[in-house]
């Protein structure tokens, strides 16, 4: 083992990782904090730069906080544990103002609304299944790690957990989804061994459903979930946000300042946001790519008497051009890589009074607004800390038509 001694930390890069140099070479160590002293192990070797783990501390840093979770050393799960919740929040801050500075050259004030429940926050989660074992893989690899239990996840989800000798999988995944009222769906990709005992799983869960090979096996594909005073019917596959007190907190963030006649939801999932504002503009639009996902929004907008409401399937980047109203309001929520050049374009020749972006990447959010800046004044960006004790944190900004 080649181990490097007395290795100062000097800070914490965009994944949370400590940042060092070893023989003049930029190395990222996973559980380091700035002025650190430790020594460690090269487990990666590129021509730009290092990874190592630390094998020993000589000197921890004030900051560092004792970790609950049994499985935190190894586990790919979570990777700010090791410092208050409080740090991680300005961990965030920082690292989402050095972004936008960096990328876009905006300087503007954060402020960070922050997690109201910092444990057993998620209500989705996808393990590993491992020879009958249910775990996570360790960051970056294929090593399987072995849990009983997930600190991330909602108590419902974690009885899924502790009652896996009910679900017997010899390999493949599962993902655990729950609602408002703890019903469960589960999800599993397998092509071996599997046995249920769905009589004793039901008396331990509230079990709504159960999906084999994207087949129902059980129940329904599909359960309701709640925000605010709205229902959304939300299929298994379909997106959702996995933070329903942050998703509040969003919401009622866009409420108090944005509202206009027609509104057009990019990349809209099941309408949770364009509906949930709904009571601010006089018609919707919303265009999404999974068919599933559009089924379910055309859905809710029916129980939720939203009847001025229009849903298209398709890729945003080809098809919102089929959008013929004047819009004055958008809502971007795109997947983490951002919006293509096209798409940009289209927007801007929208014209439309407000846009809402949101997004959990700052790097591909700072280079979109790098572009939409030229026509548009950004006038808020607030962070929403929907995933406590990662890297990961939700931006929303406000921008107007100059």
């Amino acid at each position: 083992m080649n181990i490097k001694e007395k290795i100062l930390i000097e800070k914490l890069d965009d994944f949370g990782r400590g940042i060092a140099y070893i023989n003049n070479k930029i190395t990222f160590i996973k559980n380091a904090l700035p002025e650190e002293i430790v020594d460690v192990v090269l487990i990666k070797e590129n021509k730009k730069y290092n990874e190592a783990k630390v094998v020993n501390y000589i000197k921890k840093s004030k900051k560092r906080t004792d970790v609950k979770c049994p499985y935190y050393n190894n586990c790919g799960g979570c990777n700010l544990r090791h410092i208050s919740y409080n740090d991680t929040c300005n961990y965030k801050i920082e690292k989402v103002k050095n972004l936008l500075s960096k990328f876009s050259d905006i300087n503007i004030n954060l402020n960070i609304i922050k997690n109201e429940y910092i444990l057993n926050y998620r209500n989705k989660i996808e393990l590993k299944i491992n020879d009958y074992d249910w775990g996570y893989y360790e960051t970056k690899t294929n090593n399987f790690v072995s849990i009983n239990e997930c600190l991330l996840a909602l108590d419902s989800i974690n009885q899924v957990i502790k009652n896996k000798d009910l679900i017997k999988i010899k390999d493949g995944s599962i993902i655990i989804r729950s609602n408002y009222l703890n019903e469960i769906l589960i999800v599993i990709n397998s092509n071996s061994f599997i046995n249920i005992n769905l009589e004793k799983l039901r008396n331990c869960i509230n079990l709504k459903g159960i999906i084999l090979n994207d087949k129902v096996y059980y129940g329904e594909s599909y359960f309701f979930e709640q925000i605010n005073d709205y229902k959304f019917k939300v299929n298994y596959n379909s997106f959702f946000q996995v933070n329903l007190s942050i998703a509040k907190n969003i919401i009622d963030y866009i409420l108090d300042n944005v509202s206009g006649n027609n509104l057009l939801d990019l990349y809209c999932g099941v309408g949770v946001l364009g509906q949930s504002i709904s009571k601010n503009f006089k018609k919707i639009y919303g265009i999404e790519i999974n068919k599933n996902s559009i089924e379910d929004a055309k859905h809710n907008a029916i129980i939720n008497k939203i009847n001025y409401a229009n849903y298209i399937c398709g890729d945003t980047s080809k098809i919102i051009g089929e959008v013929k109203d004047k819009i004055d309001t958008i809502i971007i929520d795109p997947p983490r890589s951002g919006l293509v050049k096209n798409t940009i374009e289209d927007i801007l020749k929208m014209k439309a009074l407000n846009i809402i972006y949101i997004s959990c990447n700052p790097v591909s959010l700072s280079r979109d607004l790098n572009v939409l800046k030229k026509h548009y004044n950004i006038e808020k960006i607030s962070l929403f800390d929907m995933f406590s004790y990662t890297y990961h944190v939700e931006c929303v900004c406000i921008l107007k038509l100059k």
